[in-house]
């Protein structure tokens, strides 16, 4: 199932039955993020995808919460770890749509009301997420709500997770208060770097030639990505954090707005929001072109 969107200029396509996915977005014909391949069944080949209820990697699966201990599923073999939630593996429902704008729904039950009656072994708590997208003038918003729907306070996290295209010439440009340093299994050290150890991102530059993975602290909320083409601008709120993905087989750029660290659960519980039943977490991203 395909949901196309148009506003002027601007033309955008979704998946909602392959994790929520955006497929395609435009500007005048050019792609301002990477189109999914005709065919293609995986969130990780879309052009941007939801993350939710937690994002990147929980270390093993495993954390604790308020007392409970919770063991997640790997679920990016080989890796063991937990990786970007729940959301971007199930479909998710088209609650409403229109020319120029669509919202998808993702629900999860949970176990019911604590205390529960079995092993964690899956995330206990229930929650609705929703994703709106809407086009405009100056282009494409997309919001990400999380709301608690369990009897006690939920570890709530936010992202999205957008490709954009990416050539020799691309340069991005960011400023950040430090970078968390990870080892080679992508789960944080405890250490933080300075954020321009890997480039100089505040003044604008190309991308390294080493793989970029790691997640900058108080970024600002706004980037941009510029080539001979032209500046895709990104602009955010309720993202405190932006994970950066740019391998070094040049494959992919990921500038990913995020609401926490990787495996913040176990390293940094309090970067959690802690979010009370019947209360709702939310995120916002813009993306513009010129």
């Amino acid at each position: 199932m395909s949901i196309r969107l148009h506003s002027g200029a601007w033309e955008a396509e979704l998946r909602p039955e392959i994790g929520g996915a955006l497929a395609a977005l435009r500007w005048r014909g050019r792609d301002v993020l990477r189109p999914m391949p005709a065919g293609a069944t995986s969130p990780l080949d879309s052009a941007c995808f939801p993350l939710v209820p937690y994002c990147n990697r929980i270390r093993d699966g495993a954390f604790a919460w308020l007392g409970d201990e919770v063991q997640l599923p790997a679920n990016f073999p080989p890796e063991p770890h937990s990786l970007h939630g729940f959301g971007w593996e199930q479909p998710w429902r088209v609650e409403s749509q229109a020319e120029f704008k669509c919202a998808l729904v993702h629900e999860h039950a949970g176990l019911g009301p604590r205390p529960w009656k079995r092993a964690l072994t899956a995330w206990p708590w229930a929650y609705r997420a929703e994703q709106r997208v809407r086009l405009g003038p100056k282009g494409c918003a997309i919001t990400l709500d999380l709301s608690n729907r369990s009897n006690v306070p939920m570890p709530a996290g936010l992202g999205l997770h957008p490709y954009f295209p990416r050539g020799p010439e691309t340069r991005v440009q960011f400023a950040a208060n430090g970078m968390v340093a990870v080892g080679p299994d992508l789960i944080p050290t405890g250490e933080f770097a300075a954020d321009d150890l890997l480039a100089d991102w505040e003044e604008g530059t190309p991308l390294p030639p080493q793989t970029v993975d790691h997640c900058f602290l108080l970024w600002g909320g706004r980037a941009s990505i510029a080539d001979d083409r032209g500046t895709i601008s990104l602009a955010a709120r309720g993202a405190p954090m932006l994970h950066v993905f740019a391998p070094a087989d040049g494959g992919a750029l990921c500038l990913e707005p995020v609401s926490h660290m990787p495996d913040a659960l176990n390293q940094d519980p309090a970067g959690m929001i802690a979010l009370p039943p019947g209360c709702t977490a939310s995120l916002q991203l813009w993306i513009s072109a010129e």
